[in-house]
């Protein structure tokens, strides 16, 4: 009604305007506005502070490759590989920035099939590939996966996992490790556990997979050929790829 108006208590005042009606808005914080805002801000910089962060750089192929010597001792690459491939998908793409594969053979036949495969970051969703998935993709069927401790170097024991994958008359042994940061899970679980350490410590981990394998039906002699194999790489390849496979120069 024009004329009129309601004061605070109700009462009906004839020919006035509301109370409070044609002020101008005022801008007001209050000291609680401010200590939510300053709380907000520090939780934001505690987020931040834990995130983790990069700690690997990124490689090229080139600087990838060359770290793995193509002759050392007895052995010498091949011009062809019949290694056993992740599976193809969108998921794999993102999981490897760099996969070497080769074939080496010595001077008394024995050939030896080589993988390393890296990713400079390991996230929840990209993260190694263990090789018993590898091969059961590929129709193999894995008749024994277990801990075996590698003995690289005197001072340098790895722990690693040795699998028999059958498929058809292919016998074929598998020696390989992983390596997440400075550790070397032997398990999948173990995998994510040194993911989640990695990133509590403040960082994010890199990925390393190394493998060998043999065709050969004699377990005890397939795995005395890789670790020779294994032992005379390390002990002729440099300081990065050292560092690379081992976590240390």
């Amino acid at each position: 009604m024009r004329g009129m108006s309601v004061s605070q208590e109700g009462k009906i005042i004839p020919g006035g305007e509301p109370e409070g009606a044609g002020a101008a808005p005022t801008s007001r914080l209050s000291r609680r506005h401010l200590l939510m805002g300053a709380g907000l801000l520090a939780v934001s910089g505690l987020a931040f502070a834990r995130t983790p962060q990069r700690r690997y750089p990124d490689l090229t192929d080139e600087q990838f490759n060359s770290m793995f010597p193509t002759a050392f001792g007895d052995w010498r690459v091949l011009p062809v590989s019949e290694l056993v491939m992740p599976p193809e998908s969108e998921l794999a793409n993102k999981v490897y920035q760099h996969i070497l594969t080769r074939t080496y053979l010595d001077k008394q036949g024995v050939a030896v099939m080589f993988l390393a495969a890296y990713n400079s970051i390991q996230l929840n969703n990209v993260q190694l590939h263990r090789p018993e998935i590898c091969y059961h993709a590929s129709g193999f069927t894995i008749d024994d996966s277990r801990p075996y401790d590698l003995r690289v170097l005197p001072d340098d024991v790895v722990p690693a996992r040795l699998v028999e994958a059958t498929r058809g008359s292919r016998t074929e042994n598998v020696l390989y490790w992983t390596r997440i940061g400075e550790e070397f899970p032997q398990t999948w679980t173990g995998q994510r556990i040194s993911m989640t350490k990695a990133n509590l410590e403040g960082f994010m981990a890199d990925g390393l997979l190394l493998r060998m394998s043999v065709i050969d039906p004699d377990a005890n002699d397939a795995v005395a050929k890789m670790n020779r194999f294994i032992t005379d790489m390390v002990r002729h390849g440099g300081a990065p790829m050292r560092r690379m496979l081992l976590g240390k120069a």
